[in-house]
């Protein structure tokens, strides 16, 4: 039985360097959900850990040419799973390092109110920004950060490409991000992708 499952991934991988969709959907239906637990247990957060479930089989799907059919893809995923994990954990240990290092400021007699009606405007700023977001971007950006929708799927909706999808998901951030800065918030892009 083991063989023979071994065999199964085997030929998968094969047909995964033909360029095989149907072979990568298999593959990625059968390790999604363990790449994705292994993630939500060091990251702590499922939009990271489907991100990396997203990112880990990206790059299977542009590794896919160069990949060897005798040998296992549970461990290269999980190679490839793991180093993005610790890539991430290190981002995330430099920013709350950052975030440390920024002066408290005392804010004199904050009420309720005040805080009420800056998130109001806070929220009206953004949401023209991702009003003036080109169509495409803007609509890749619903998808995922709204409707939780992975790269595959907004792909599938769309009618692109996943890395197109992550490509449209990275400008509108950027595009965000300097949108917001120009009306004198700012915001790292890397605390802008973990908030929105």
């Amino acid at each position: 039985m083991l063989d023979q499952s071994k065999y199964e991934e085997n030929k998968l991988v094969s047909l995964l360097a033909e360029d095989s969709e149907y072979a990568f959907q298999l593959l990625y239906d059968r390790h999604r959900n363990r790449i994705y637990k292994t993630a939500t247990r060091f990251l702590k957060s499922p939009i990271l850990a489907q991100e990396v479930v997203q990112d880990v089989f990206l790059k299977l799907w542009f590794s896919r040419k160069n990949l060897k059919a005798d040998q296992p893809i549970e461990a290269w995923l999980h190679t490839v799973a793991k180093n993005n994990i610790i890539n991430r954990l290190k981002k995330i240990s430099n920013e709350w390092k950052a975030m440390n290092e920024l002066p408290f400021i005392k804010e004199s007699q904050t009420n309720s109110t005040s805080n009420t009606v800056q998130d109001i405007e806070y929220t009206t700023i953004l949401n023209e920004a991702i009003d003036n977001l080109p169509e495409q971007q803007k609509k890749a950006f619903i998808l995922s950060r709204i409707e939780n929708l992975t790269y595959i799927q907004i792909g599938e909706r769309l009618q692109l490409s996943p890395l197109t999808v992550k490509t449209h998901i990275s400008r509108a951030l950027l595009h965000i991000r300097q949108e917001l800065a120009a009306k004198g918030i700012l915001i790292s892009l890397s605390i802008l992708v973990i908030i929105l």
